[in-house]
């Protein structure tokens, strides 16, 4: 079973991942920062090790050192906010992109699942309507400092990932729309999906762990909302037919 490290382990998706990845048989490696967290990630279950560790901090060999003995790497990890723009940079850019060249350096990681954003594109998509491009617009407007981080992280891994010559090297880029606390239907609109609607935490964890398990999205971008198509079946018609956001 691939053992899996979870970047940002404590924030509301990873929480959420863990669960779900630790439930089906996965040992995941959480990595937190804070040290008031460990005994609430250590209750999530007994396959999970929390790890302290600064993710902003991180050098390039420390950032490849926690990967050792891991299969797959999530980034779920972010600024949040706080700290303001040098902050957003540091962590969703900066700190994102050093541990994808990490990531890829390693002899034992075989996957890379980044947790985007759909709003990490550098203009409204080619299939958005009206109320989609006022919905991008204003988000972009608002939060314009973690899109571009966004946009430059996604946009290297894309980049960094096409250059390796792992044989077995997977790259997948999941960008959600509004994140809701809601539980999830488990139905969603993944691949070209639209700006608006939203998703809940819950949905998105799934749609990730569907992902990592099913294999073949090397390369792909998939945006995230909710919608009417059962996750297994939205993550088998992406990969068979090939459907990325990226344009």
């Amino acid at each position: 079973m691939p053992k899996i490290l979870l970047l940002g382990g404590h924030g509301k998706v990873a929480l959420k991942l863990t669960i779900l990845l630790t439930a089906r048989g996965h040992h995941v490696t959480s990595i937190i920062r804070n040290p008031e967290h460990t005994s609430e990630i250590q209750s999530l279950s007994p396959l999970v090790t929390p790890v302290l560790s600064s993710i902003e901090e991180a050098t390039a060999t420390s950032a490849e050192a926690l990967m050792e003995g891991c299969d797959w790497v999530v980034w779920s990890a972010g600024a949040g906010g706080k700290g303001g723009k040098e902050r957003t940079k540091a962590v969703d850019e900066d700190a994102a992109k050093k541990f994808i060249a990490a990531a890829i350096r390693s002899p034992d990681v075989k996957k890379f699942l980044m947790v985007s954003a759909s709003c990490a594109r550098r203009a409204p998509a080619s299939w958005y309507d009206e109320e989609d491009v006022k919905a991008y617009n204003a988000v972009y407007s608002t939060i314009t400092a973690y899109c571009e981080a966004k946009i430059a992280a996604d946009e290297f891994l894309y980049a960094e990932s096409r250059k390796t010559k792992k044989p077995d090297w997977e790259d997948i880029c999941l960008r959600p729309g509004t994140l809701k606390d809601e539980p999830g239907t488990g139905k969603v609109n993944l691949g070209r999906a639209k700006a608006t609607g939203g998703i809940s935490r819950e949905d998105v964890a799934r749609v990730a762990v569907v992902l990592l398990e099913h294999g073949g999205a090397a390369g792909l971008w998939l945006d995230l909302v909710r919608g009417e198509e059962e996750i297994e079946a939205a993550v088998e018609r992406c990969v068979t037919e090939r459907v990325t956001a990226r344009e």
